[in-house]
């Protein structure tokens, strides 16, 4: 008898061992994604804010130093990259769902920060070479080699217009995509750390009718009659 009640004892004490071993495992995980689920919020926190510096630009009036906004824009899509890179080096194991969300929110955040300083850049190189060929235009001389540097001008303005385009419709795209991308994260993070709809909205709006100003100002420049 006493051998069995020996038994009994060790074996009530392996199962507590193991209990304890078994909640111990399970309170270091729950650590465990509580740190990864903290450090990720500080990542989606981090673009958020620098996407909503950017998108007020785009809110605002136009700025009156575009190479420091795109500079800045630059900056910001970098920062955002990091922050990428950084979640890759996470061991997400602990919370996919929230991995994969914030992935695809800091990949969208930092391809529209991109496209937004193109199109900047471009919208900066496309007013240098429309005022350089108005002013070849009123310095007409009709000779072989004014011709010929009209011509010159003339392409120099389409390729600034078409990369301008081009990156001026691809950031209006990946705006209309935003809100997908916010709620998609929402669930995981919250609405707090996101940006306000009507500000997204009101800086698509906006680039919009840039674009349609800078279309109508391009086409002026096209109808200079240079070969009069």
């Amino acid at each position: 008898m006493i051998p069995d009640r020996k038994t009994r004892i060790i074996g009530i004490a392996i199962v507590a061992a193991l209990a304890g071993a078994a909640l111990g495992f399970w309170g270091y995980g729950a650590h465990q994604k509580r740190q990864l689920d903290k450090a990720v919020v500080a990542l989606v926190q981090d673009a958020s804010q620098r996407l909503r510096e950017a998108l007020s630009v785009e809110a605002g009036p136009a700025p009156a130093d575009r190479e420091a906004t795109v500079r800045k824009l630059d900056e910001h899509a970098a920062e955002v990259d990091r922050r990428l890179q950084e979640l890759k080096r996470m061991d997400a194991s602990r919370n996919l769902a929230l991995a994969d969300a914030t992935d695809s929110y800091l990949l969208t955040v930092r391809e529209i920060l991109r496209y937004q300083a193109s199109s900047h850049w471009f919208h900066l190189g496309l007013s240098e070479s429309t005022q350089a060929l108005r002013d070849h235009m009123r310095a007409d001389d009709r000779s072989g080699s004014w011709v010929r540097e009209a011509v010159r001008e003339k392409e120099q303005v389409n390729k600034d217009y078409r990369d301008y385009r081009l990156a001026s419709d691809a950031f209006r795209t990946l705006l209309e995509s935003f809100p997908a991308d916010q709620a998609k994260i929402a669930p995981h993070v919250g609405v707090s750390p996101l940006i306000d709809q009507n500000l997204v909205g009101m800086a698509r709006e906006r680039a919009l009718e840039a674009s349609r100003q800078t279309a109508a100002e391009v086409e002026k420049v096209k109808q200079l009659e240079a070969f009069r």
